[in-house]
């Protein structure tokens, strides 16, 4: 995941935001245990780090598109 030019760890990205893991993760409709492991390193699929990107770097609210 880019953000400015520089890679942003979904631990940092979520730790920035103040948010935490059932509360980020959920936004994009994955589980907190599914979320710890991509934060631990495992890597997220192509669809997930997009998800990530539209809910909590865009600000695009799934529930009301």
């Amino acid at each position: 995941m880019k953000t400015t030019g520089k890679t942003l760890r979904p631990r940092d990205l979520r730790q920035r935001l103040g948010l935490n893991q059932q509360q980020f993760w959920a936004a994009v409709g994955v589980t907190q245990s599914g979320g710890s492991r991509y934060e631990s390193g495992r890597n997220m699929p192509r669809p997930v780090t997009e998800l990530v990107r539209l809910v909590h770097i865009e600000g695009i609210d799934l529930a009301r598109a």
